[in-house]
């Protein structure tokens, strides 16, 4: 990741097996975790073989990987154990297909496979790659969608809502400037408990991105965030920041929703099923500061 004059930040990612682009800031490597040991060449072989019919893998094994409650099926806030360890946000609809998202660093490439846990002891390859912003993990430009397989989908299922934390429920537009916030991620790490449910306080608002303040860890990259009062999506979780620069009071940054949808003619899907109102403007001055 490149660093910035005002800013310094570190993806909050664990590498995967295949290497996803995952550079930090400099000195900021150690908040990168490396790939589980259960999930070697052989395992990676055989998950994509079986596509989205999924592997076992033993439940004690895979709460290592991905700690905390996982709904069953494609879910919004799944945890992602391949091409990186991240955690899904939202998912989307384009009234064909159906997308799953996580943020940019998380991936390689347009039409790469990409694995997820489906139920509490199985991983399967969920989709592909289909679109990603034009940055390489720069805050305000993180963003990724995987293309649901239907195939997967049909066997896996899919659910829109965020689990423990609920939402979400369409799209969050001000600007602040303090909002309650509120997100799931699988991070791993001290202090992780039986859930990863965790709150915080926005507090830099920008077009299109945002700053706040609460708890992350590596593998929370990508994850959900929601207004706490109204679960509305906000936006994803993207970097831990560790020079505040543009960002005081902040020590987290991620991508608006409406900046992923300017980008993506997608729409985002409801934990109700419905489809929320296509929103591409916050209505907030300026752009988020790059790394």
């Amino acid at each position: 990741m490149r660093r910035g004059f005002s800013v310094a930040l570190v993806c909050a990612c664990v590498v995967g097996l295949t290497g996803a682009a995952t550079a930090v800031a400099s000195g900021g490597s150690g908040t990168v975790r490396p790939a589980a040991e259960w999930y070697t060449a052989k395992v990676d072989k055989k998950v994509m073989k079986r596509h989205g019919k999924g592997v076992h893998v033993a439940a004690e094994a895979l709460n290592t990987e991905c700690p905390g409650v996982q709904s069953p099926g494609i879910s919004a806030a799944g945890c992602i154990v391949s091409p990186a360890g991240c955690t899904a946000n939202y998912v989307f609809t384009d009234g064909t297909s159906r997308y799953i998202g996580t943020a940019r660093h998380c991936v390689d490439r347009i039409g790469e496979p990409v694995v997820m846990q489906v139920d509490t002891a199985t991983i399967a390859v969920v989709g592909t790659v289909s679109h990603m912003t034009s940055g390489e993990g720069e805050p305000g430009n993180d963003w990724a969608l995987v293309r649901i397989d239907p195939a997967a989908a049909a066997r896996w299922g899919v659910d829109p809502a965020v689990p423990v934390i609920g939402g979400p429920q369409g799209i969050y537009t001000g600007c602040g400037p303090i909002q309650a916030l509120k997100y799931y991620g699988h991070g791993y790490g001290v202090a992780v408990g039986p859930g990863k449910p965790e709150f915080g306080v926005g507090t830099n608002w920008y077009d299109d991105g945002y700053g706040w303040t609460g708890f992350g860890a590596p593998g929370d990259s990508g994850s959900p965030v929601l207004t706490a009062d109204t679960s509305q999506a906000v936006g994803d979780f993207t970097h831990l920041i560790v020079d505040f620069g543009a960002y005081l009071g902040s020590d987290h940054a991620g991508t608006r929703i409406t900046e992923a949808l300017r980008q993506f003619n997608v729409s985002l899907v409801n934990a109700n099923g419905s489809t929320a109102p296509r929103v591409t403007d916050s209505g907030c001055p300026g752009r988020a500061p790059a790394s």
